[in-house]
């Protein structure tokens, strides 16, 4: 396949991923309630399944090398990015380096938290 048909499919994935989380959103929203980010929670779990679920069939060769970017990367990349930090924690960790995987976690979470406050704070 071209690399500009790739291209193309990596875009429709990526915007066909936004979509359908702007869709759950819509739907727990309606559904759960505002208290509590029960769409984010949900769409994070699900998108973290189908990542491990895809990258599964990548590697036992079901699904091509190409299909597996657009997929992980434009689908799941539009629907949720945290499902790519859950898997690289769990490869970090089940390659037995605890502390490389700690770092990893709670320098992601801390400097996420970090970012969104000062950019918070520094465009009030």
């Amino acid at each position: 396949m071209s690399t500009l048909v790739n291209t193309l499919l990596l875009a429709a994935a990526g915007a066909a991923g936004t979509l359908l989380r702007a869709g759950c959103n819509g739907l727990a929203g309606r559904l759960l309630g505002a208290g509590f980010p029960w769409a984010t929670l949900a769409i994070n779990v699900l998108g973290s399944f189908a990542f491990g679920a895809l990258y599964s069939l990548a590697r036992s060769r079901t699904i091509t090398a190409e299909q597996e970017v657009v997929l992980l990367v434009g689908l799941l990349g539009g629907f949720t990015t945290y499902s790519t930090f859950a898997f690289h924690a769990l490869d970090v960790l089940t390659t037995a380096r605890i502390i490389p995987a700690i770092a990893y976690i709670v320098s992601t979470n801390l400097l996420g938290l970090a970012a969104v406050w000062l950019g918070l704070r520094a465009f009030r």
